[in-house]
């Protein structure tokens, strides 16, 4: 297996953030970079970069941190338009997989999806809990398959999902853009949020390649991408989470280079995030 020991997401540099500003002359985001890292979210960007924990507490949507001040402040970042937009991308993907649960045969079989990278799948478990409920015998055709490339989010995720009602739940190490590092079996859906936005385009011409050759044919594949809030983007570059952003048209010019036989692209209600299906 083949597995770069960063995780693209895994942007950080410098040694101290604090001293870095200092050189740089910016002494007003001093006490800003503080402040932040009373809040969990804060936290976890400055020392993860976009960590899967980061990804995850913005999904949750609930307000943590140290101290009243820090929970406050959490509070406040999650309300943040760019944070509202990015837990519709996993309520969106959440909704393409229940779609293609509902309209699959009954005699087919399972129904085989691919998060790659999976980190914690927020969007397969909240689907699992309605589902529990609302149609226990769907959910049991799901055959659920992650991929990622760190050991530690394998871990939790296989613990948060071992009781879901699926049919099946496997997880897999390895690197989204090598690939022999992908599963062998064929997969009637497969979910990528969060990996584009630390990709170039080359990168990311790639890694769409690779989901095609992995899906099958009329299999369809979920994604999104991200464009600029100039709030949230001058809180991730004081704490050196470097964002690739793209708008609807530059990531469908990357998109259309395969022979995707359906392609929809549809900008959430903000602008700040593309919600993308393509069928293959």
């Amino acid at each position: 297996m083949n597995v770069e020991s960063t995780p693209k997401n895994r942007t950080r540099r410098s040694r101290s953030i604090p001293r870095r500003l200092l050189r740089e002359g910016a002494l007003h985001l001093v006490p800003v970079y503080y402040l932040m890292r009373l809040s969990d979210l804060g936290r976890e960007g400055i020392d993860h970069s976009g960590s899967f924990r980061f990804a995850d507490h913005i999904y949750r949507g609930t307000a943590s941190g140290r101290t009243v001040l820090g929970r406050m402040i959490d509070a406040r970042l999650l309300a943040l338009p760019a944070a509202r937009a990015f837990r519709r991308r996993c309520e969106q993907a959440q909704d393409v997989v229940r779609r293609a649960l509902e309209s699959y045969p009954s005699e087919a079989g399972p129904l085989r999806v691919l998060a790659v990278p999976c980190g914690i799948p927020r969007d397969i478990i909240n689907l699992s809990a309605a589902l529990q409920v609302e149609n226990p015998g769907l959910l049991a055709r799901l055959e659920y398959h992650g991929l990622d490339i760190d050991p530690a989010v394998l871990d939790i995720a296989g613990g948060l999902t071992a009781g879901c009602g699926l049919a099946a739940a496997h997880y897999h190490l390895g690197n989204a853009l090598v690939p022999g590092d992908y599963p062998s079996s064929r997969f009637h859906v497969i979910v990528s949020t969060g990996l584009g936005e630390f990709l170039r385009d080359d990168e990311l011409a790639a890694f769409y390649a690779l989901v095609y050759d992995a899906m099958e044919q009329g299999g369809t594949f979920y994604t999104s991408a991200t464009a600029r809030d100039h709030r949230s983007d001058a809180l991730l570059r004081m704490a050196e989470v470097v964002t690739q952003y793209r708008r609807a048209g530059e990531v469908e010019r990357i998109l259309r280079r395969l022979p995707w036989t359906r392609l929809a692209l549809t900008p959430d209600s903000t602008g700040l995030q593309t919600f993308i299906t393509a069928v293959k």
